[in-house]
Parts: structure tokens; C-alpha cells; sequence
């Protein structure tokens, strides 16, 4: 095996919807693009990260007493950081015993992923299931997934799926290819400064990379993450359809919008900016996609 070395920061085993059968996903961080409803904010940046959750904190001040570098002191019923002086070192997270301060992100090599989801492959070759990797942006560590999916489905022969944003250059798309057997592709919005305004980039590249995977005739999924008051419009939606039509791509799954990963913004120290509200209904996007030939789907159901 290969000892190439990438940033993970979680892998999920017996997940059940990203892709076929049961896989293991493994979370890659770094990532292009800025979503304001990401439910994964600790993906964003590639460096590992310290979270902080304040509602488990005991403030016993281990994490104080730990810290070389003199990053955090004692305040108001909470364990406050300087900024300037923390190195997302991690040492007050190996000493918290509430599991208030985490560390997201660890450099993981290829053997020692394999060496994890092997476990499973009984599961994976029973159900039709196999490995998913996502983000993040899997694809932004790029030299590190072609090692690793060559590894697993060159080598062991596992059935391989990318969750991907789509957001990088063309050739480090097809790359991949021969190494995988499904893709998960989002498309957020259709709209170039719409996309832009809610996820920081535009979308020519993403929408470029969908239609040169439609013109392969490569097994693509589009996902659509549907977010109240961003892309669940009528004209958005038929914008959709009308371009997966004409670049041969038919299957979509739709993503309702969730709250989930709210509570890891606090975590980071970061704001969310997705205005508290009612999912939007499923029903116009499904009727909409259907009614230009697409096979649709809603995530979880």
C-alpha cells in the first residue's frame, strides 16, 4: 500500500444514503466553496480545527492548565480563547474529559483508511454497498484520493462513489474516473451570482465539469441541496431540468434543507447565516425535475 497521507475528519461506517447499499464515508477536509447552510462548517478549512462546545464545558480548567501556548483563561461560566495565541495545537483537547473542546481533523495515510473500512467489506459486499468519499471537497486533496481510490477499488475491489462539489478543474475530474463507479454531484443554484452569493464561488466550472460527465455518459447523481429562499423557485428548478435534459443527465436527489450541524458554528466561532426557517416542501421540486424526464429522489426517504 502506499503511505500517502491526507486530512480526514471523520469516517462514517453503515451509512445508508451516500450511495448504493451500505458504504463507509470517509470526510475529507478542506473545501473550495463557503455554503451558508453547510452543516459541516469544521470541512471548510484543510488545517485541523479546536471546537468548542460551551454547553458541555464543566470549566474545570484542564484545557487552561494544558494550553503551551497561554491561548485560553477563564471567563464567564466559559473557557475563552485568544486567537492570536492559539496554534489549533490540540492539546486542551486530550485533556478534556466532557468532550467540550474536539479536534477536527487528523492526517490519516492511505493503509491506515484501508485498514478501517476493510472491516466491513462483508457488509459492503452483501448489500452492494462499498466507499464514499466527500467533504469537504474530497477532490481538493487530490493527489491523496487517487491514491486512495486506486487502493480501494484497483486493489481491494471495493465499489467506490465521490461526493463532490464539483468545484475544481476539469482534468482533476477525470482523473478520477477510472478509479470510481458513481458520482454524487451537487448543483446549488443555476444562477452564476446567486451561486456565488451563496457559497462564496460561481458555478461555471461545476456546471462545466456536469455536463462534460453527462456528454461520458458517466453514472452521475445531481444533488440538489434545497434551501428556502436560495434555489427552491420555480425558475431555478426548471433551469435545472431544462440543462440536465440537454446535457443526458437524469437522476437527481433532492437534499432537504436541515439544521443539523448549527450547533458547530458556535463551535468554531463562527456565524450562521441561514435565517432560522420551515424546510421548504419537496413537492415543486420533484413535480418540476420529473416533468423534464428526471428520475428524482429525496434524500432519507
Amino acid at each position: 500500500m502506499t503511505e500517502a497521507t491526507g486530512v480526514i475528519f471523520d469516517i462514517q461506517h453503515f451509512s445508508l444514503h451516500d450511495g448504493p447499499g451500505v458504504r463507509s464515508t470517509v470526510f475529507f477536509k478542506g473545501c473550495p466553496l463557503t455554503c451558508t447552510w453547510c452543516s459541516n462548517p469544521e470541512s471548510q478549512h484543510h488545517a485541523p480545527e479546536i471546537m468548542y462546545y460551551q454547553s458541555t464545558c464543566t470549566v474545570c480548567g484542564a484545557c487552561i492548565a494544558a494550553c503551551p501556548h497561554g491561548a485560553l483563561s477563564l471567563g464567564d461560566g466559559a473557557v475563552e480563547r485568544d486567537n492570536g495565541r492559539c496554534q489549533q495545537c490540540g492539546a486542551c483537547a486530550a485533556v478534556c474529559r466532557a468532550r467540550a473542546r474536539t479536534f477536527s481533523g487528523r492526517t490519516m495515510s492511505v493503509d491506515e483508511i484501508c485498514t478501517e473500512v476493510r472491516e466491513h467489506w462483508r457488509i459492503f459486499m452483501q448489500s452492494g454497498g462499498g466507499i464514499t468519499c466527500s467533504g469537504g471537497e474530497a477532490l481538493a486533496q487530490p493527489a491523496f484520493l487517487y491514491a486512495l481510490l486506486t487502493e480501494l477499488h484497483d486493489n481491494l475491489g471495493f465499489h467506490t462513489c465521490l461526493d463532490t462539489t464539483g468545484c475544481v478543474p476539469w482534468k482533476t475530474v477525470e482523473t478520477m474516473l477510472p478509479q470510481l463507479d458513481l458520482i454524487l454531484l451537487d448543483i446549488k443554484h443555476m444562477d452564476a451570482d446567486m451561486h456565488k452569493e451563496g457559497t462564496g464561488s460561481g458555478n461555471d466550472v461545476i456546471l462545466d465539469n456536469a455536463a462534460r460527465l453527462g456528454r461520458l455518459g458517466f453514472p452521475v447523481t445531481v444533488r440538489l441541496p434545497l434551501i428556502p429562499q436560495f434555489n427552491d423557485g420555480l425558475q431555478n428548478l426548471e433551469q435545472m431540468g431544462e440543462f440536465m435534459q440537454t446535457h443526458g443527465l437524469s437522476s437527481v436527489e433532492i437534499m432537504p434543507y436541515h439544521e443539523f450541524g448549527r450547533s458547530k458554528y458556535s463551535a468554531l466561532q463562527m456565524d450562521y447565516q441561514v435565517p432560522s426557517s420551515q424546510p421548504p416542501a419537496t413537492s415543486l421540486a420533484v413535480d418540476t425535475l420529473k416533468h423534464y424526464g428526471m428520475d428524482v429522489t429525496v434524500h432519507g426517504e
